[in-house]
């Protein structure tokens, strides 16, 4: 409820309803039959009396439609703002924000799109159980695109707090960080997210170090038994087949029990775009 300002104590009168003193604005309520209603929807605002502990009488305010309304558009404004926040933190990028179902272009993998909107609708469930995505294709399939459309209809859908980043990233900023960076906590504020959507699985360098960190990652999502959603330009047969690297085995062994593998089948759009950009660029210069 807004305070009142001058103008609207100005506008404040008490009345006796039922024998007993009710304030209301004349401005934007009016009496009629011993009752006090809303000028705008014409509810009536005077509840019953209740007796209060003096053995006096008090009339409780009731809300009528227009602050039913307000209330509901207060609401609205504040989850808008929290869904704002949660993208603005999730994404890599400030441009994946507009990475949508709705935006998708007409070449993107329909099947794709109509199973992974199904993941979004039954999103509690899978986050019960824990299930996540392997989005695997060529590059440019438009895999990054749909992880995004994802991350994009939860915080809509349930404004929980998505994180997406991709493992060179998180490597380097575990570099970068030295001596000074709390390795332990860094991760934890990683996994923790309610998703986590790890993208380009497979580019970084498989070093042991890296390969340490990549496991640190993903085994904590397993142990907090929360989804995880990643995309790779790696072959799953690739992954389902047993490796030589130990570290490289057990990595795939937590994908393969976490995440619902699902291929992305599409055009380079890197390429395709590139070349129209290109193309548009030579006939202006040809002109």
């Amino acid at each position: 409820m807004k305070a009142m300002n001058n103008k609207d104590t100005q506008n404040m009168i008490t009345t006796k309803i039922q024998g007993t003193d009710f304030t209301y604005n004349k401005e934007t309520h009016y009496e009629k039959d011993g009752h006090i209603y809303c000028k705008t929807c014409n509810e009536r605002i005077d509840g019953k009396p209740i007796p209060m502990l003096d053995k006096k009488l008090m009339i409780i305010r009731n809300a009528c439609k227009c602050d039913r309304d307000r209330e509901e558009q207060e609401k609205l404004r504040e989850k808008q703002i929290e869904q704002d926040r949660l993208r603005k933190n999730c994404f890599i990028s400030k441009n994946q924000i507009a990475y949508t179902f709705e935006n998708a272009d007409e070449d993107t993998d329909k099947e794709i799109i109509k199973k992974t909107k199904n993941y979004v609708k039954h999103f509690e469930e899978m986050r019960k159980d824990n299930v996540g995505l392997l989005l695997y294709g060529n590059v440019g399939s438009g895999k990054t695109y749909i992880a995004c459309s994802i991350a994009n209809a939860i915080i809509t859908e349930y404004s929980y707090n998505v994180k997406m980043r991709n493992f060179a990233q998180i490597l380097n900023d575990l570099q970068k960080g030295g001596f000074t960076l709390d390795r332990n906590e860094y991760i934890e504020q990683i996994t923790n997210p309610a998703l986590l959507i790890l993208d380009d699985f497979g580019i970084e360098r498989n070093t042991e170090y890296a390969l340490e960190q990549i496991y640190n990652v993903i085994n904590a999502r397993y142990l907090k038994a929360r989804p995880t959603i990643i995309t790779t330009n790696l072959n799953f047969k690739d992954i389902e087949q047993e490796q030589e690297d130990i570290m490289l085995g057990r990595i795939y062994s937590r994908i393969i029990e976490m995440c619902l593998p699902l291929r992305v089948i599409g055009l380079d759009r890197r390429k395709i775009q590139s070349k129209e950009k290109l193309k548009k660029a030579q006939n202006l210069i040809d002109e």
